[in-house]
Order: C-alpha cells, then structure tokens, then sequence
C-alpha cells in the first residue's frame, strides 16, 4: 500500500472516529450540532440535514466538531442564542463533561475493535524474527522476516507444527519453502544437534485466527496494556526516569511507510497504537485539548460560575502556544533522526 494512502486511511479514520465520538454524544444529549466536517479546508461536500452542516474538506488529516455554545455557526440565522436549551453551556456538568471525553473514549474503543479484528482476522505464518550466528539456519541463508509457508512439500499447519519438524530432524536435510518479500524459494537447511533435538539457532513468530469471543477479549487487554504502558512512558518523560522521545507528522508518516509495507496485519497494529496515543494525549490537561476543556469544567464548577471569557482565552491561547512548541519539537526531533 502506498504511504500516503496508508497515512490518510490511517488518520482519517482516527480523526473521523474521535469526532464521531464528540458528535454522537451531543446529539443524544440535545446539544445544537453546527456541523460535522471530516478535514479542513475548503468544502468539497456538503448537506445540511436539520440543524447541521455534513461536510467533507480539502484535507484530509483532520476534522471537527462545532457545538452552539462553543462555537460560532456559519450564519447569524443558524445561530442559537445563550437561554437556548440545545446551548453546550446550558446542559448539567457531567452531559458537557461527558460531550468533551466522548472522543478520546472512541479512540480507544477504536483501538479495541481493531486490535480484535487483528487476533480474529490476521493470520501470520511462522516467521523469523531472530538469528543466531553460526547456526545452521544462518549458515543456509535464512534471514530475518522470511515466512517458512511448506517443509519438505507439507504445509505448515502452525509453528508447533514447524517446531517439531526441526527437532525431530537432528542432523537430516530439511527442505523449507520460504516466502521471502513476496517471492517463494527453496532453502535445504540441516538442523544441528542439541540435547538428542534438532536445532536451526532460529526465533520464530506465529499467529492463528481467535475465535470471535476471544478476539473481543484480547482486543480489550491488548488496548489496556497500550494505554498503561503509554502513561507509564509519559509520566517517565515528565520525571525524567524515560529519555523524552516524541515523532511529529514526518516520524508518523515514516513509521506509517514502514508498517504499511509489512502488510495491512501491520498498519491495524500501528493503527491501534496511534488511537491510544490520540486519545491519552487529548486527555492531557492542556487548554485547548479535549483534557483542558475537562479542567476548565471541573475549576467552574467548583467556583460555582464560568470563567471570565478573558480568562478562558488566555489559558486557550497558553494551551495553543505549548502545542505549537512541542509540535516544533516534534518537528526538530524527525528531522535529526531523518538526517542523522
């Protein structure tokens, strides 16, 4: 798949999902929906269906959601006024709260369905992940990523099935079928002796197809242990334990590049991961994000009354100015590793 359709499928359905999330939430809770745009830009499609604007744009990395109450609509005749019930600012505290946590909590869920359609769907056939040297395996000419599809004219059923083959052949020709970047080829390989086993000094990789209800389940566990390992990470950087390491646009398309031409099984994988990320990194208690909208509702109501719209807005436009420099950061740090 090509990068820039793997980059755009990838992010705009992450985008298209978090925005989703927003949009579903406040239309449940009565909340005037302006418009539902997928990218920025230009419109290239619209329709106006009741009181929101559908809209499809230029570009395709993005999206948003503009709510009465927190946005402006496009037309003084589209627009609701403070005392109107479908205004964002005049639903209860956990309605609005829930509105703004809606889309990080869909990136998530996201990343659970993908990861169950990965243990339910992807099949990945015993593969060479390592290489001792000077191991017969090395020595035949195997190398890394090579998928081991027949042995000796027999399909391979599953790695135990491979595995057995090599330990019961010490010292006898195995015939492998490798599939080496799309292409079949044939490799004779004797299996050293270890123990009275055959041993080929290989690491090897397998995946079968879960059924449904377990699929469900990992997709859930694998999505959990992301988001803990995530914050974990992130919490290292703020103290110091972890060697702060972020990618901007140019490290995520590379990394996109990379994964996409594993094949699709991959890219769901990175697809997944990125959600998590998305959807911790909106939660962080930045004005602006999805997190600092939270913080700002959490600080109202325990004053009992809104922030002044000067007060708002310059925490907004602090949020905005540590985006930007962290987006230079990012920036700087994928063309160092570009060019280094």
């Amino acid at each position: 798949m090509p990068t820039i359709v793997a980059f755009i499928l990838v992010f705009g359905t992450i985008v298209f999902f978090h925005e989703l999330g927003h949009f579903l939430t406040a239309k449940l809770a009565g909340i005037v929906v302006y418009e539902f745009a997928l990218g920025f830009g230009p419109r290239l499609i619209q329709k106006k269906v009741g009181a929101t604007v559908y809209s499809i744009r230029v570009l395709p990395l993005g999206g948003f959601v503009k709510l009465a109450g927190m946005d402006e609509a496009e037309s003084e005749a589209d627009s609701v006024d403070e005392r109107h019930p479908g205004n964002f600012n005049n639903k209860p505290l956990l309605v609005r709260m829930a509105t703004i946590a809606s889309g990080p909590l869909m990136n998530f869920l996201l990343a659970a369905a993908i990861l169950a359609l990965y243990a339910a769907l992807v099949v990945i056939p015993p593969t060479i992940v390592s290489l001792q040297p000077g191991y017969p395996a090395e020595q035949a000419g195997l190398m890394l990523e090579d998928q081991v599809i027949r042995v000796n004219d027999v399909k391979v059923r599953d790695l135990d099935h491979l595995i057995s083959e090599i330990e019961s052949s010490p010292g006898k020709a195995l015939n492998l079928t490798i599939k080496r970047a799309g292409e079949l080829i044939e490799v004779d390989v004797i299996p050293a002796s270890e123990d009275g086993r055959g041993i080929l000094g290989v690491g090897l990789h397998a995946k079968t197809r879960a059924p449904l209800a377990d699929a469900v389940v990992q997709g859930f566990t694998q999505m959990w242990i992301f988001t803990r390992e995530t914050v974990s990470a992130i919490a290292g950087m703020f103290t110091g334990a972890v060697e702060p390491e972020i990618a901007g646009p140019i490290g995520i398309y590379r990394m996109v590049g990379d994964f996409a031409a594993h094949g699709i099984g991959s890219l769901m994988f990175l697809a997944a991961v990125l959600n998590v990320n998305l959807g911790l990194i909106n939660l962080l208690p930045i004005p602006i994000l999805d997190g600092g909208w939270l913080l700002i509702l959490i600080v109202e109501a325990l004053r009992g009354r809104p922030l002044k719209d000067e007060h708002r807005g310059f925490a907004q436009f602090v949020g905005l100015a540590l985006l930007l420099m962290l987006m230079i950061l990012a920036t700087y740090s994928d063309l160092a590793r570009l060019f280094s």
